[in-house]
């Protein structure tokens, strides 16, 4: 079995940095079967990160009502979407082109989000109320992950053994 947590977003637009920060958190938190990694990328572009993976967890940002606020996003919420073109495609439609062709992509996926202002600067930090989600986010995959039977050791634990 093999997981990859996939921390999503744009370092380039304020909040947007979400996914990122998250990922950088989760860094050496997860066990060795656990690939944690960062893309700014979107559409068809995220199955190379996703390739090969039994189960995937992506952690992003999405546009809500309440900053900060720390969403699961649910299928329904993710559904396919009809797009003039594979430069507008999604996640649904980024896995169904996947497994129509043949390539082994995660039969399990969950969706961690922080709900993020639509206005976002170019250039901007993220705001105190996003930036502070990030414990929130990590506590929820490391959750989640040990759910579907990967575990870890936390860097504490880790920097404690190092030291016996």
């Amino acid at each position: 079995m093999a997981l990859v947590v996939l921390g999503m977003g744009n370092d380039l637009l304020g909040d947007d940095v979400f996914g990122l920060l998250a990922a950088t958190e989760l860094e050496g938190r997860l066990g060795p079967e656990v690939r944690v990694a960062r893309s700014l990328r979107s559409g068809l572009y995220i199955l190379e990160d996703l390739l090969g993976f039994d189960d995937a967890i992506l952690v992003d940002s999405v546009i809500g009502d309440e900053p900060g606020r720390i969403r699961e996003l649910s299928a329904v919420e993710i559904r396919p979407v009809q797009v003039p073109s594979a430069h507008y495609a999604g996640l649904p439609e980024a896995l169904a082109l996947a497994r129509h062709s043949g390539l082994k992509v995660p039969d399990r996926v969950r969706i961690f989000a922080v709900e993020i202002d639509a206005a976002q600067g170019i250039g901007a930090p993220p705001s105190a109320a996003v930036a502070g989600a990030v414990p929130g986010i990590v506590d929820l995959v490391e959750r989640a992950a040990g759910e579907w039977g990967y575990g870890g050791r936390r860097r504490s634990e880790t920097a404690v053994d190092a030291h016996a």
